[in-house]
């Protein structure tokens, strides 16, 4: 899923060892295929140093570079403010919620959104 074409795949490097990574693909095939998606994991040995923003500059830069014309985040957990807050700085608004679409451990079931900007 994040290494077979047309995904791409970029790895954030600390120390030589993997600090966080991003893929970047087409959200839909075909006729849905100018607007972006992306997923970024950040290990927890380097959080709250700023990285998954500048893997989000990064992907931003990138996908415009690739031509696409708008990046959209199709499952993003209601409940993970951090996620949610990082993704508004970055120019990313809700558009849509899907209710009860995540099973948190310990929270049970909680709202998932869509989330999107143009480049």
């Amino acid at each position: 899923m994040w290494t077979t074409a047309p995904t791409r795949c970029f790895v954030a490097l600390a120390v030589d060892q993997p600090a966080g990574c991003y893929m970047l693909k087409p959200n839909q095939p075909g006729l849905g295929s100018h607007v972006a998606n992306a997923g970024y994991m950040v290990a927890a040995h380097a959080r709250g140093r700023g990285l998954a923003g500048k893997l989000c500059e990064h992907s931003l830069a990138t996908a415009r570079a690739a031509g696409f014309l708008a990046m959209q985040f199709n499952f993003v957990v209601s409940t993970n403010e951090v996620a949610v807050k990082l993704w508004q700085k970055y120019g990313f608004r809700i558009v849509g919620t899907v209710p009860q679409g995540f099973r948190h451990a310990a929270l049970g079931l909680v709202d998932t959104y869509v989330m999107h900007r143009f480049l």
